[in-house]
């Protein structure tokens, strides 16, 4: 019984160990196999980040740690499993130049959850006119100045959607510090339907700057005027515009893989104007 216990812990140090070679395999369905599949999957846009700074509290060193294993993955390595393998129209040159760049010793590259170089983009449903349509909602984490952070819509895309209701200055919120939670990605946004329906705080949650843009101006009067109303959040995609000269999309591909969770699937090296017409595309909700 003794031996049998010892045996089945040595076979899953080795399969840690060898992880390196793992990270993309097929494995069966078995326990184990589920075991090393929810330590490797990224889980959150959280363990992106983590995984891509190899930061030193992260969930998968903690599990390392906690086996008593030495964590021996560099961060060339962690970056490099953050791909989507499955995905043959990436370039493994331009990949590898990407990890190169972002991991060299002077002055390597990370990513700042609250630095606003990044985006999450919404594929939202809402029933309208007996029927539903999807809309597309650009949002960003903004810091104020008491150092709070909170999840902001700062763009919609275009849709069939048409207000009948034409409201052109937004009414200030009665409860000023209503928010979108900065953790609301965890919960796939789930709180978007708590916002949409506090009608007497709804300015509160749409960026000021960009509201009198037609698509962000349209749906703020169907949902204060009651036309439209939120269902679900049907697909997320993450934008990050990274250090004036990379651009990557980042999407969940829910798998029976190690090589499974939220991953790189579309990238780009670009020049600064290339970045301004890209950023400035999700801002026009185009």
């Amino acid at each position: 019984m003794v031996k049998t216990y010892v045996l089945k812990i040595w076979i899953f140090i080795f399969f840690l160990i060898c992880q390196h070679r793992l990270f993309s395999q097929v494995y069966s369905n078995n326990d184990r196999a589920k075991d090393k599949h929810f330590i490797y999957e990224v889980k959150e846009i959280d363990e992106f980040f983590e995984r891509f700074n190899d930061a030193p509290g992260s969930f998968l060193r903690g599990v390392y740690k906690a086996h008593h294993i030495k964590f021996n993955i560099d961060r060339q390595r962690l970056i490099r499993s953050l791909f989507n393998d499955e995905n043959r129209s990436l370039d493994s040159v331009m990949v590898s130049k990407f990890i190169s760049d972002v991991t060299r010793k002077k002055k390597p590259i990370y990513l700042n959850f609250y630095g606003g170089n990044w985006y999450a983009e919404l594929t939202c449903k809402f029933k309208y006119n007996a029927s539903s349509i999807v809309i597309p909602i650009i949002m960003k984490i903004e810091t104020a100045q008491n150092k709070g952070s909170k999840w902001m819509i700062v763009a919609v895309g275009s849709s069939t959607l048409k207000s009948k209701i034409d409201v052109t200055e937004m009414p200030q919120s009665k409860i000023k510090t209503k928010i979108i939670s900065p953790t609301s990605h965890g919960t796939n946004f789930v709180s978007l339907k708590r916002a949409f329906e506090d009608k007497e705080n709804l300015s509160s949650y749409f960026e000021t700057f960009y509201f009198k843009r037609s698509h962000m101006l349209e749906l703020y009067n169907a949902i204060l005027n009651r036309e439209i109303e939120f269902l679900d959040v049907i697909k997320i995609k993450y934008h990050f515009l990274l250090a004036d000269k990379w651009i990557f999309a980042v999407e969940n591909f829910p798998r029976e893989t190690m090589n499974s969770g939220w991953l790189i699937n579309q990238m780009q090296r670009v020049s600064s104007f290339e970045m301004d017409n890209y950023r400035n595309k999700l801002l026009n909700g185009n």
